[in-house]
């Protein structure tokens, strides 16, 4: 057989119908908030649902604070909660230190601190994950450092899927330098490599709560 009749053979033919893609799957049905907690504890978190900035901030810092910390760090979290964090902060008892990414020796900041505050800005209902982005002033680095991570995701920014993610961070309107980098959190750091035993908080937080708010 000679070449011209072996690529004939490969051309389409008009006769037969073209294969189709499987059918794309939909947005996870209900609540987004309600499925993304599920997910999220199945991960092995921690997640409570509050109405309000106020008694998010105020669920988020009592956690460390009955934990016997008292100094903890915070970044990215926008001009609404850090205008309540001060009272919010006397009340739990807590020393809160700025620790921003992009800060002059952020990491050094970071890193001796029991627990980091952070705002994740987006989620995924489908599969659970907090996505905390990379940037001046955002929160990634208290997000990975400090043993225990409370997390604050408001409602409005709970996505359906990935696919959702995708088309949230390739927004110019909002991320005009083209998107970010972006850490997705699905639960506290964990590994079963040595001898097969689960250890948690080997790369990152050992502990991770999320106060979903409204």
């Amino acid at each position: 057989m000679n070449k011209r009749d072996f690529l004939a053979r490969l051309a389409p033919r008009p006769d037969l119908p073209l294969p189709q893609p499987p059918p794309r799957p939909g947005p996870p049905p209900g609540d987004l908030a309600e499925l993304l907690v599920a997910r999220l504890q199945a991960g092995g978190c921690g997640v409570q649902r509050v109405a309000g900035a106020a008694p998010a901030l105020a669920a988020a810092l009592a956690i460390p604070r009955q934990a016997g910390v008292v100094r903890a760090g915070y970044g990215g979290l926008g001009p609404e909660l850090e205008a309540l964090l001060p009272a919010a902060a006397q009340a739990a008892g807590l020393e809160m230190i700025p620790a921003s990414d992009g800060l002059a020796g952020a990491s050094q900041l970071c890193e001796p601190l029991a627990a980091g505050l952070t705002v994740c800005e987006l989620a995924v209902a489908q599969t659970g994950g907090l996505v905390q982005l990379a940037g001046p002033g955002g929160g990634r680095l208290l997000s990975l450092l400090p043993p225990l991570h409370l997390a604050l995701v408001h409602e409005s920014a709970i996505l359906p899927d990935m696919e959702a993610l995708a088309v949230a961070l390739q927004d110019a309107s909002r991320f005009p330098q083209g998107p970010p980098a972006a850490a997705l959190i699905s639960g506290p750091s964990k590994t079963a490599d040595i001898e097969g035993i689960m250890i948690k908080g080997v790369h990152g937080p050992g502990r991770l709560e999320v106060i979903i708010w409204s």
